[in-house]
């Protein structure tokens, strides 16, 4: 790591920080728990095709994607920023987006996770599920890739979750943690502490 580099250290799944105030806190925790019940100090996979700026560029195109179909106005509370994803000595870095949408949906919750199923899919990310979550108030439409709703991520630590319900939208991106030192603060791919305002 770089002198005077900030990094968030936290789980690799996102900043609790963040999610608590979200009507979806239930979701997140859940899913995090489904990524490392059992292996609580397995360091993640690499994915050694990308790199840093692969990854973080992915990360983007998921987002894009997703507000494509979604509507691109109106996302706030966004949550975005790299994380040390390794404990085997070598660097590796993972890029994390997450952001909410309180508007009207342009179609049903179901018909609106539909769309951003078949957008993944026209991205690369094929398979996408659509579930539903019936334990929370309200219910909601979901999307967890790869492996379903709360069946956690991808051994490099990739996964996306999307949920949705009349006038909500929520998306979490977590990147795949690729080899290399997280981005040296005030550069393009890190431009501010992802724990300041």
């Amino acid at each position: 790591m770089q002198l005077g580099a900030v990094v968030r250290r936290r789980s690799p799944m996102g900043g609790p920080r963040r999610f608590a105030a979200l009507a979806g806190a239930v979701v997140v925790a859940t899913f995090v728990a489904s990524c490392g019940a059992g292996r609580p100090h397995d360091p993640a996979s690499v994915d050694a095709t990308m790199n840093i700026e692969e990854s973080h560029q992915d990360v983007l195109k998921v987002v894009a994607a997703v507000q494509g179909v979604v509507g691109k106005d109106g996302w706030a509370d966004d949550d975005a920023g790299w994380n040390i994803c390794s404990s085997g000595g070598t660097a590796a870095a993972q890029y994390t987006y997450a952001t909410t949408r309180k508007l009207p949906l342009p179609g049903t919750p179901d018909d609106v996770a539909r769309k951003v199923a078949q957008a993944l899919d026209a991205i690369g990310y094929e398979g996408a599920r659509v579930q539903h979550e019936t334990t929370l108030t309200p219910k909601r439409t979901v999307i967890g890739y790869p492996n379903g709703y709360n069946g956690g991520t991808a051994p490099d630590k990739f996964g996306i979750q999307f949920g949705v319900n009349d006038g909500y939208a929520d998306l979490s991106v977590y990147g795949h943690c690729v080899p290399g030192n997280v981005p040296k603060l005030g550069s393009s791919l890190n431009p501010r502490p992802t724990d300041l305002p």
